[in-house]
């Protein structure tokens, strides 16, 4: 009796913790049933408001049957581990494993080896935790104590298996197979794999020993996994090869490699879906980006890929001038790849192929590197190349800015500083050669070669053929081109313009003609002028036919005058030839014969002169009359750089009527602005012009000065595959002075548009408003202007 008076206090904690057992159970059973979220919040406010052990394992059960990992994990931060159970410790310990938060799954095994050495899932969770962060050292030590303790079962023989492979040690993996089968001889599992990781070593004896061994065992597509290795192989050899000739004949046979394995092997075998993926890669190391983008889609368009071919893919894209499409590819993997250099690199040309400057600069900014690292030794300070490259970049990108005077400057002083380092002597010939300098980029080519390998020599031609072209050097530069091939983008890029001047082109120019600064201000009449040439040959010359002409009205009857010719156009380098010749029509009753020579003195200087019997610079109003003029031309001309240029001309025109025009013209362009996408430029332009004094219909002032000042504004708005668009605005002011009637104001504003549609394909058009003064009356009238060029590729 009296002990159940002592009792009596308990009863009511246990009549409490039957209550909370029957309501844990309860939500327990609507959890079995299906309803889990429910269950899951239930046992979760409960567990809040009871601190139970119990409630918190069926919480933690819940939320696993829930795949809701994190949410388990969450329910025990913090909790006691004293009232959970060993299972439920375990099962938080893979939940924070699958959640990639490797410190804590180690933290939960080392409690659970506590609790329960027994249990060997804890020491195995703690090795394949470890080897999930990368600490070896852990791992190690984590496998060693559970074969210490469990001998070398095929538990960790697999989980030995898994950290190999997880860190790419095909060794590892190796010996781990080998003793498998020393456990458990003919596993064809094992048998299989084993002869998988010989092949990727490299092992092709072990390997076909093994296939003597077991002949049953493989079948003809195990047998490509030889041929899948070497493929794999040759792409790895490429990353350490600077030989393009080497790197182009190893890709080439990774191709053939790849191709066999799709076609012999089951579309449904791993093979296949892996060699898929590789072709993708090695098709955008050829060059070949159009089928490379257009296989990595149909991969997508079936399931997610793993990274390398989402990088392949974006490299074809860019390859394709398809930038921006690329760089969203890129941006996404970066978060992923953040230590990947080359990424940032491959992300900098995406920004600024699009022209999105800020957005590269913001890259370089975000890119850090110091001035030297540790030799691999740790005991060493060395030159970090990596900060080498990003100044480089950093050059680069104030070139393109606007700023390509002072990138230069900055390129020559650390060449002062470097004068072996090949790679600016390279970066200084590209920029020279963007600024028209071709001949100096010749000279900075020729010193980087000075300090290449033999083997890299070849990296420096893409420049050197560019260059030939930019001068209009065409002998041998198309063979060597060809025998370049395209192994890269910058080869494939040069052989696409030497397919683009070499196509057939028509050029097409319509206007409402304006006289631009030139020796004799004139009435605006309407011209027209179609060339079609002909596919140009490796010397440079080709063929073209030529229609041109003009119409306009005089006493209200209307006036036209056509020519149409045939011509070609010789390359004798450092001279071309342009000679036409034809019959004209409608008011222009005579033959026509036109000579041009044009002579490149070097980077800054070119001499330009011509001769035109029945010059189509003839005024309408005199063929009107029946009188036809011969054209006399001298012009030298001068360009400093992309910022700066000038040039002269003297000009006779000797026309039947007993009139000699004698005119002198020159002109000044100075960039004012550049910066991004912008443009803003002054050009001066001066003329002056002697006439006969005879009875003419045309305007023909005795003696007249003109002095005009332009300033032109431009916009570029690059869209994707290499389309482009540039806005011009342009406002000019002239003082124009004729003998007999003084001086007078003019002015003229236009508007136009410039189209890059694609490499083949250009479009221009605009309109504006002028007033110009003849004999002393000033005349105000509307114009429109357009042009087309057309390649056929």
């Amino acid at each position: 009796m009296n002990r159940i008076f002592y009792l009596l206090p308990l009863l009511p904690a246990f009549a409490q913790a039957g209550v909370l057992d029957q309501e844990r159970e309860a939500w327990v059973i609507q959890a079995r049933q299906g309803q889990l979220e429910q269950a899951a919040a239930g046992l979760d406010a409960l567990y809040r408001r009871s601190r139970d052990g119990k409630v918190l394992d069926d919480l933690i059960a819940v939320q696993l049957w829930r795949k809701d990992p994190a949410a388990a994990l969450a329910s025990c931060e913090p909790c006691e581990f004293k009232s959970i159970s060993n299972a439920s410790l375990e099962a938080l310990a893979r939940a924070a494993r699958g959640e990639r938060r490797y410190p804590l799954a180690i933290s939960y095994y080392r409690i659970l080896q506590g609790r329960a050495p027994d249990n060997r899932n804890a020491w195995l969770g703690l090795y394949l935790s470890a080897s999930d962060q990368g600490n070896l050292t852990l791992a190690r030590e984590a496998a060693s104590d559970y074969e210490a303790r469990f001998g070398r079962d095929q538990a960790i023989l697999d989980a030995r298996i898994y950290g190999a492979r997880r860190q790419g040690d095909a060794m590892g993996e190796m010996l781990a197979r080998q003793q498998w089968l020393e456990q458990d001889p003919g596993n064809p599992e094992q048998l299989l794999a084993l002869y998988r990781v010989a092949v990727s070593l490299g092992a092709g004896p072990a390997a076909a020993d093994l296939m003597r061994q077991h002949p049953s065992l493989f079948k003809p597509v195990d047998r490509l996994w030889l041929a899948h290795y070497e493929a794999v192989s040759l792409l790895r050899s490429v990353a350490q090869t600077e030989d393009p000739a080497l790197t182009t004949r190893a890709l080439q046979r990774a191709l053939a490699l790849q191709e066999r394995i799709l076609r012999e092997a089951p579309s449904d075998h791993p093979l296949h879906l892996s060699n898929e993926r590789d072709r993708i890669v090695t098709l955008t190391a050829l060059g070949r980006f159009a089928q490379a983008e257009n296989d990595s889609a149909a991969l997508l368009a079936r399931e997610a890929q793993p990274d390398y071919v989402l990088m392949a893919r974006a490299d074809a894209l860019a390859g394709l001038g398809r930038s921006r499409e690329a760089s969203l590819i890129y941006d996404e993997l970066a978060p992923r790849m953040p230590a990947d250099k080359e990424l940032r690199e491959k992300r900098f040309y995406a920004y600024t192929d699009q022209e999105r400057y800020d957005a590269a600069a913001g890259l370089l900014t975000q890119w850090q590197e110091p001035l030297t690292r540790w030799d691999f030794t740790g005991n060493t300070r060395m030159d970090n190349d990596d900060y080498e490259r990003l100044l480089q970049l950093q050059n680069l990108l104030g070139a393109w800015r606007g700023q390509a005077d002072k990138a230069e400057r900055q390129l020559l002083g650390w060449l002062e500083s470097a004068p072996a380092n090949p790679w600016l002597w390279m970066q200084l010939g590209d920029l020279r050669r963007w600024r028209g300098h071709p001949d100096g980029a010749d000279e900075a080519y020729a010193e980087a070669a000075r300090w290449l390998q033999p083997a890299s020599q070849v990296q420096l031609e893409p420049g050197r053929l560019n260059a030939r072209l930019d001068r209009g050097q065409w002998q041998q530069t198309p063979a060597r081109i060809r025998a370049l091939g395209e192994g890269n983008r910058d080869r494939k890029e040069l052989g696409q313009r030497l397919k683009q001047e070499q196509a057939p082109t028509l050029v097409s120019e319509f206007n409402h003609g304006s006289s631009e600064g030139g020796s004799v201000l004139a009435s605006r009449d309407w011209r027209y002028d179609a060339r079609l040439y002909s596919a140009r040959s490796d010397e440079g010359h080709r063929l073209f036919v030529r229609r041109q002409g003009g119409f306009g009205e005089f006493d209200n009857e209307p006036e036209r005058a056509a020519y149409s010719g045939l011509g070609m156009e010789l390359s004798f380098y450092p001279l071309q030839w342009t000679v036409e010749g034809g019959m004209g029509s409608e008011l222009n009753h005579r033959g026509y014969l036109w000579n041009r020579l044009d002579w490149r003195l070097g980077d800054h200087w070119s001499l330009g002169g011509a001769v035109n019997l029945n010059s189509a610079d003839t005024p309408l109003r005199a063929l009107a009359r029946g009188d036809y003029a011969d054209q006399y031309q001298l012009a030298l001309n001068w360009r400093q750089d992309e910022s700066r240029e000038a040039g002269a001309q003297l000009e006779l025109m000797d026309l039947s009527d007993g009139n000699l025009r004698k005119s002198v013209s020159g002109f000044v362009r100075q960039d004012l602005w550049r910066r991004d996408r912008w443009w803003l430029d002054g050009t001066l332009r001066a003329a002056s012009s002697r006439n006969e004094a005879v009875e003419v219909d045309y305007f023909n002032p005795l003696e007249d000065r003109n002095l005009e000042l332009e300033l032109g504004a431009r916009y570029r708005l690059p869209f994707d595959a290499n389309r482009v668009l540039v806005q011009g605005l342009f406002l000019s002011t002239n003082s124009y002075w004729q003998q007999g009637y003084g001086g007078s104001q003019g002015w003229q504003l236009s508007y136009r548009h410039d189209w890059e549609l694609s490499p083949a394909l250009s479009l221009g058009y605009g309109l504006g408003r002028s007033k110009a003064t003849y004999d002393g009356d000033a005349e105000y009238g509307d114009f429109v202007f357009a042009n087309l060029q057309w390649s056929f590729l």
